[in-house]
């Protein structure tokens, strides 16, 4: 459900309408109060978990869980946010002032106060009155949860609920009308400043939900100013039903610490509960709270007013609005056009989110219908970036249409990731030799988020002399260099074989490598050419586009390793690890937290065409981000970072060379071809002899006729790119008989792809 702008005429309960429905004898009592019991921190990223949670808030707006395990960090409270909002649609947590990132400390303090200069009612051990949390936001916060690491051990410290909907039930037509008009000033809080020309908003204190019509409330009195006089005698009488007797024994809750000890959390919903404390004993009582935004519901006084859309990514619950009405999901013939997507969009706010796990997997051959149907009725061709996709430059070319405003962004966020974790700084000088051209586009995606994350960029592409390159780095004093393992190596080879006088002009301190990961002999090279170095990766696809960075600042490097870990962000993609045995099944369970499996990817970036639980090819296993990581990771970056570990493609599917993937299916169909007469083939990756270059050995039994060998030969060279930039390492072998193959040891059968290389 969505906060919504309300309509500028609209009258709260009036007498055709009538006020709302409250039961005449349903009392509020601990017996509403349902209690999840978490054995396990893993609970946190469990899809059913997270959802159970979503339901019981979404019913009746509280919730309490006990933790089984000690947990000062409030680690499972930062990853169930991250999945509900992953899962569920809830927004994101708001930042608490200019100087606090997601959580408050709720806890007595007589001179350490987190605002610095100034003290908040929370830190205090006097009584706090009714109340919702932060009502001086715009728009105030949805939920807000509350973690107990000490309770108060001598009997202060309750905490108090008061529900909304029982509450309005004991207020006349005219007073709940008067509540419900943008009359009311509410002054923020000195600590609680973000914006030091912003002290205060002008709105209403009450408004409707739009889809289920249940009143909901913002409320600080000692913060509230009301500006007429109708707004003013509306406030006394709220203030007064709060000392209603009834109202004490059918709407309000308390919670002692007997019900809420050390190790309970309790999530209530802030627009239909009330709550207040009384005085706490307990100079050690320690809470932590944290609280979600939503969309405005309540009335503002400016009409000009607006929320800006967020630049991170896209809902899940928007994303599966979507994918349910795209023909990568359904039946039907092309993708919704923007109108389309923009009115689903909307409607998803007040529906209910689906489980990820309900729809199919995606393929990299579903994408083919759509790339080949030429028909100007496809909008998966209208106003789209276009990024050819694995599969060989000799096969049908297949891409992935990302729209191009969305790619923009996208580009921005990516840009922004970098510059978080510490991979770019403003004073770097990149030279970038990715690929450029004949339809490959990472040449110019580099060079953009590279830029949006504040460096200085040169483009040299991939064609450019190697000894260019070299003279590049020196007269720019380039310090960054940029580009696909393979060209990084061979640049770091051409530099072995210069004079010191030569090397010494070049400054080089930091690699960025993309495509296959560098061998540990590799590394060593680099080393030992440049020095100390530091090594830094990007990770991405063309259907998905960059999505993750490595950084030995922040994750542990073994250079003997078989993996490469990766941070990524998750408001722009969640990452399912699925069991390797894995096929076309949609409901299959993600494996736990490090466990490896297939990697299944959604992109929160790709919203018109949607990219949902796409099977990537490659094999990985998720991890929470490390403690060594957030000395370098701003803090209110950390509960949106977690690591993504790398072991590689799946062999069974592709591999990768040069920069680029190969299909194992889609080189098949090119062997099998007639006019070349292929009778066998073998893929062998290897090194070459003089560097830790990559070298591809290609062997075929073929016919005798020398034109077939000689058209095989064209036509491989063309299906790998072959160029004068890599020809030297790449290779066809004729073979006489089986035996010029590498055989398997127990069916002696010709084995497809043999790794020589990592």
């Amino acid at each position: 459900m969505a906060w919504l702008s309300a309509p500028k005429h609209i009258v709260f309960w009036s007498p055709i309408i009538g006020k709302p429905d409250v039961p005449s004898s349903d009392a509020i009592s601990s017996s509403n109060l349902k209690n999840i019991q978490v054995p396990d921190i893993s609970l946190a990223e469990h899809i059913d978990h997270v959802q159970t949670v979503s339901k019981y808030l979404e019913r009746s707006g509280m919730l309490k869980i006990t933790l089984g395990f000690a947990d000062e960090e409030s680690n499972y409270l930062t990853r169930l946010i991250l999945g509900l909002h992953q899962h569920s649609g809830h927004k994101l947590p708001i930042s608490h002032s200019a100087t606090r990132g997601w959580f408050w400390d709720v806890r007595p303090s007589k001179d350490k106060f987190q605002a610095r200069t100034h003290r908040a009612r929370s830190e205090t051990m006097s009584e706090f009155p009714w109340h919702t949390d932060c009502s001086y936001e715009d728009p105030p916060p949805r939920y807000f949860a509350l973690q107990v690491l000490q309770h108060d051990r001598f009997g202060g410290g309750t905490l108090s609920i008061m529900n909304v909907q029982k509450l309005c039930g004991f207020l006349s037509s005219e007073i709940l009308s008067s509540l419900a008009a943008p009359e009311y000033r509410m002054t923020i809080p000195p600590e609680f400043i973000k914006n030091s020309s912003k002290a205060y908003i002008t709105g209403s204190i009450l408004s409707l939900t739009p889809s289920s019509q249940l009143p909901v409330m913002r409320f600080r009195e000692d913060i509230l100013t009301p500006l007429t006089d109708r707004a003013a005698r509306a406030l006394e009488e709220l203030k007064g039903i709060f000392r209603n007797e009834e109202i004490q024994a059918r709407a309000i809750l308390h919670l002692r610490a007997s019900d809420l000890p050390k190790g309970s959390i309790i999530l209530i919903d802030n627009r239909r509960w009330l709550h207040s404390r009384n005085d706490i004993k307990d100079p050690e009582r320690h809470l932590r709270r944290e609280c979600r935004k939503h969309e405005i519901c309540f009335k503002l006084r400016s009409s000009s007013y607006f929320t800006m859309p967020s630049l991170l990514g896209y809902s899940l619950q928007e994303i599966l609005a979507v994918a349910r009405i795209h023909p990568f999901y359904s039946d039907v013939e092309y993708p919704p056009d923007r109108n389309t997507v923009e009115t689903v969009t909307k409607q998803a706010a007040s529906s209910s989110l689906p489980d990820l796990r309900s729809l199919p997997l995606l393929w990299k051959t579903d994408l083919l219908r759509l790339v080949k149907d030429h028909s100007r009725d496809n909008t998966y061709r209208h106003s789209v970036y276009t990024s050819v996709t694995g599969g060989g430059s000799g096969s049908q070319t297949l891409f992935f249409a990302t729209d191009v405003f969305e790619n923009r962004v996208h580009r921005a966020n990516f840009g922004r990731l970098l510059r978080n974790t510490g991979v770019i700084k403003d004073d770097d000088w990149v030279l970038s030799t990715h690929w450029g051209g004949h339809l490959y586009r990472s040449l110019d995606l580099t060079c953009e988020i590279v830029e949006n994350a504040g460096a200085s960029v040169l483009a040299a592409g991939s064609t450019m002399p190697v000894s260019k390159v070299v003279n590049l780095l020196q007269d720019f004093q380039v310090n960054v260099l940029a580009g696909d393992s393979s060209q990084v190596i061979s640049i770091v080879q051409h530099i072995s074989t210069l004079p010191s006088s030569e090397r010494y002009k070049i400054k080089l301190n930091k690699i960025i490598y993309t495509s296959e990961s560098l061998t540990a002999a590799q590394r060593k090279h680099v080393y030992t050419i440049l020095g100390c170095v530091k090594i830094c990766s990007m990770a991405g696809s063309s259907e998905a586009g960059p999505f993750g960075v490595s950084n030995p600042d922040l994750t542990e490097v073994d250079p003997a390793a078989d993996y490469a870990d990766f941070i990524f962000d998750t408001r722009m993609n969640i990452f399912e690890i699925l069991p390797l045995s894995c096929t076309q099944m949609s409901g299959l369970a993600p494996l736990s937290e490090g466990e490896k499996g297939m990697i299944a990817q959604t992109s929160l970036a790709r919203l018109r065409n949607p990219l949902v639980r796409y099977m990537t090819g490659d094999i990985g296993s998720l991890h929470p981000l490390s403690a060594k990581a957030h000395a370098h990771i701003p803090k209110d970056e950390w509960p949106y970072m977690r690591v993504l570990r790398l072991y590689g493609r799946d062999r069974r599917f592709s591999f990768d060379w040069d920069g680029a993937y190969f299909d194992f299916g889609v080189l098949g169909e090119v062997m099998q071809q007639d006019d070349l007469g292929i009778l066998q083939w073998q893929v062998i990756l290897d090194r070459t002899e003089s560097s830790p270059e990559s070298l591809l050995e290609i062997r075929l039994l073929c016919c005798q006729d020398p034109v077939y060998r000689e058209a095989a030969i064209d036509q491989l060279r063309y299906f790998f790119d072959v160029t004068g930039g890599n020809e030297h390492r790449f290779r066809v072998v004729f073979v006489e008989g089986l035996d010029g193959f590498e055989l398997s040891e127990t069916g002696r059968k010709v084995v497809k792809f043999v790794n020589r290389f990592d």
